[in-house]
């Protein structure tokens, strides 16, 4: 049974790009090139606010911890974002990942 689409919406105003849906092994190369055109085309930090995403894998969570080093090997700024109860905040607080919470 396939889950939730993946859908992602940059705010360029904010510099965050909110993700919703699920993310799983296939979704997770789509969410990686969507964070890697983020910073391409507008070469500046970046908030990924995974609120909205349903499922996230270890397989996430590694390309997740990538981004962030090559987002900071680049001099910018790469920071994880998800409502608190959200399951993405209990996904990030288990795995141990620095994020905001709000």
């Amino acid at each position: 049974m396939p889950g939730l689409p993946l859908t992602t919406t940059y705010d360029e105003v904010g510099s965050v790009l909110a993700v919703s849906g699920d993310v799983d092994a296939e979704s997770t190369e789509e969410l990686r090139r969507a964070i890697e055109g983020c910073s391409k085309e507008y070469r500046t930090g970046l908030v990924v606010d995974l609120t909205g995403v349903t499922f996230l894998p270890s397989v996430a969570i590694g390309m997740l911890v990538r981004a962030e080093q090559s987002f900071e090997a680049a001099g910018s700024s790469f920071e994880l974002a998800a409502q608190t109860g959200s399951m993405a905040q209990r996904v990030l607080t288990v795995s141990a990942m620095p994020f905001r919470s709000y």
